[in-house]
C-alpha cells in the first residue's frame, strides 16, 4: 500500500461494486458465525433467526437482531463460558471499559493477526505517511486492542514507531525533536495538554519540529475552531481515525484531506470515509431507521473481515453525522461522515430538561486558547435548582476574572443552551492526572453529585 491510495482497487471502485460486495459477504459472515461462534449460536437460535433463509442486505436489517455490549456481557458471564479455550485463539483482547458496563472480551485468530493493522495503514497512509515515517504512538499498551493495534498499523503501512506511552507529555514532545516524527496519533485531549506544555515552554513547534506533518486522532469528538488553531500552531494537518475493539481497528479514517477543509468558502469539517469493504456501517437515527444525509444516528457495525469474534449488527453505542454529501472531492466512493462529529451517546446528560452534550461543552471551553484544560460536575443547589459548574484551569499568562467567567459562560449558553456557574482554577490545578494515562487514554472531565444528593450522600 503505497502513495495516496491506501488500496486503489478499492478506493476506486464503483459504489454499486463496493455494496454488492459487503452484502455477499455480510451473508457469508453471518452463516459462518452462527455455525462456529459459540455466542452467535447462542444468540441466533434464542432469537430464532435461521441465517440459511437470508438472502439480501434488505433480509439482514428485516430479520437479523442488534447485538448489545449487554448481550456479550451475559454471555461471557454465564455458567461455563470457555470462549478462551475455543480453538484457533491466538490473542484476546479487552473493551477499554469507558462506558462503565463492563469490559468485553473479543478473541483473535491466527487470521485476524495478519491483518490486525489492515485498517489502520488506511488512516496513517491518508493522513500523509509513507514508508520508513516516524509516528509517535501514545496510546497505553495493555490488554486493551489499542496497543498491538497500533504497533501492526505501522507495520501494515511501513511506518516507524516511536513508542512513548510510558512516556510523560514533556518526554513525548522532546520525542518528537529527538526521532523527528513526521506524526503523532493521540486523542484530542492529551493533544490540548500537549499544546498548552509548549507554550508554556517556549516551544513553537510549526519552527521547532520541522518534521511534523500529520496530527492523527481518535478517541474523542472535536470542535473546528479548535483543530483550526491546533494546526496554526503545530503547523501539522490534523486528520482522524475511529474504530474499536469491536471492529478490530479503524473503520472510518479521514481521507488526505484532513479534518478541516478550507476553501474560498471559508473552513469546514473533512470527510470520514467508512472502510466499506472491511465494515458494514449502518447510521441509525429514531425508531432504528436509516438516518439520511447530514443527519446524526447510532453508528451499527458488521465486520467483515474479522473472524475469531466478528461483531455483527452490533450498536457501538456511538453516534456520528452523516456528511451532507455522499461523494467527496476526493474521488473515493466511500461511505461519508463528518469528521470529529462522533461521540458517546452514553455521554449525554440531562440539566433542566435540557439535552446537554459534554462535545458541545468541549467546543465552547477550548475554544479560548488561553484554557488549558477543565471539569465539569452536575448538582443541586441549596434551593433544588440542577446547577451546572464549569472549573477552568487556564494558562499562567492569561487575564482572569469576571469578565473571562462570563465570557465562558456565554459562550457554553451559545453552544449547549445552558448557562454555568463558572469558576476559575491556577495554572496546574487539574494538570495530568486528567488524562488518567495509565489506565485510559480518554479524558476523565465528568461527575454528577445529584443522584447521591438524592440518595443523602452527596457533598453539597
Amino acid at each position: 500500500m503505497t502513495g495516496s491510495w491506501a488500496n486503489a482497487l478499492w478506493e476506486t471502485a464503483p459504489r454499486a461494486q463496493i455494496e454488492a460486495a459487503a452484502t455477499a459477504r455480510v451473508l457469508q459472515v453471518i452463516g459462518d458465525a452462527y455455525q462456529r461462534v459459540p455466542f452467535y449460536r447462542w444468540f441466533y437460535e434464542r432469537a430464532g433467526l435461521r441465517p440459511a433463509l437470508l438472502r439480501t442486505l434488505a433480509d439482514v436489517r428485516r430479520e437479523v437482531p442488534f447485538v448489545t455490549k449487554a448481550d456479550l456481557l451475559e454471555f461471557q458471564d454465564a455458567p461455563g463460558w470457555q470462549a478462551l479455550d475455543q480453538a484457533g485463539v491466538r490473542q484476546f483482547h479487552l473493551t477499554s471499559g469507558t462506558s462503565g458496563a463492563g469490559r468485553e472480551f473479543h478473541v483473535r485468530d491466527t487470521e485476524d493477526l495478519a491483518a490486525l493493522g489492515t485498517g489502520g495503514a488506511y488512516s496513517l497512509l491518508w493522513a500523509g505517511l509513507r514508508p520508513g515515517d516516524r509516528i509517535l504512538l501514545t496510546i497505553p499498551y495493555s490488554q486493551t486492542m489499542a496497543g498491538p493495534y497500533f504497533q501492526a498499523a505501522c507495520e501494515a503501512a511501513a511506518v516507524v514507531p516511536v513508542n512513548g506511552f510510558v512516556l510523560d507529555s514533556a518526554q513525548r514532545i522532546d520525542a518528537l525533536e529527538t526521532y523527528r516524527c513526521a506524526a503523532i496519533s493521540l486523542t484530542p485531549s492529551h493533544l490540548h495538554r500537549l499544546t498548552v506544555l509548549t507554550r508554556q515552554c517556549g516551544i513553537e513547534p510549526a519552527r521547532s519540529l520541522p518534521a511534523l506533518r500529520s496530527i492523527i486522532l481518535s478517541g474523542e469528538s472535536y470542535g473546528l475552531q479548535w483543530a483550526e488553531q491546533m494546526e496554526a500552531w503545530w503547523g501539522a494537518g490534523v486528520h482522524e481515525g475511529w474504530g474499536a475493539t469491536q471492529t478490530m481497528g479503524v473503520a472510518m479514517a479521514t481521507c488526505p484531506q484532513g479534518a478541516v477543509v478550507t476553501d474560498p468558502a471559508g473552513s469546514r469539517r473533512g470527510t470520514l470515509h467508512g472502510l466499506d469493504h472491511r465494515c458494514l456501517i449502518e447510521v441509525l437515527g429514531p425508531d432504528d431507521e436509516a438516518a439520511g444525509p447530514g443527519q446524526y444516528g447510532e453508528l451499527v457495525v458488521t465486520t467483515l473481515r474479522v473472524s475469531g469474534m466478528p461483531c455483527i449488527r452490533f450498536r457501538m453505542g456511538d453516534q456520528v453525522r452523516r456528511h451532507p454529501e455522499e461523494r467527496c472531492a476526493c474521488g473515493r466512493s466511500f461511505s461519508t461522515y463528518v469528521a470529529g462529529s462522533l461521540s458517546r451517546i452514553d455521554d449525554m446528560m440531562k440539566v433542566r430538561g435540557m439535552n446537554i452534550w459534554p462535545a458541545a461543552v468541549d467546543s465552547a471551553v477550548f475554544g479560548l486558547p488561553s484554557v488549558t484544560d477543565y471539569r465539569g460536575r452536575l448538582f443541586t443547589d441549596d434551593e433544588g435548582r440542577e446547577q451546572m459548574l464549569l472549573e477552568i484551569e487556564t494558562d499562567a499568562g492569561s487575564p482572569a476574572g469576571e469578565t473571562l467567567e462570563q465570557l465562558l459562560a456565554a459562550r457554553v449558553k451559545s453552544t449547549a443552551g445552558i448557562t454555568p456557574l463558572v469558576r476559575l482554577l491556577p495554572s496546574g490545578a487539574i494538570g495530568e492526572p486528567m488524562l488518567n494515562t495509565t489506565a485510559s487514554f480518554k479524558a476523565r472531565r465528568w461527575t454528577d453529585q445529584r443522584l447521591a444528593q438524592l440518595d443523602g450522600s452527596g457533598d453539597e
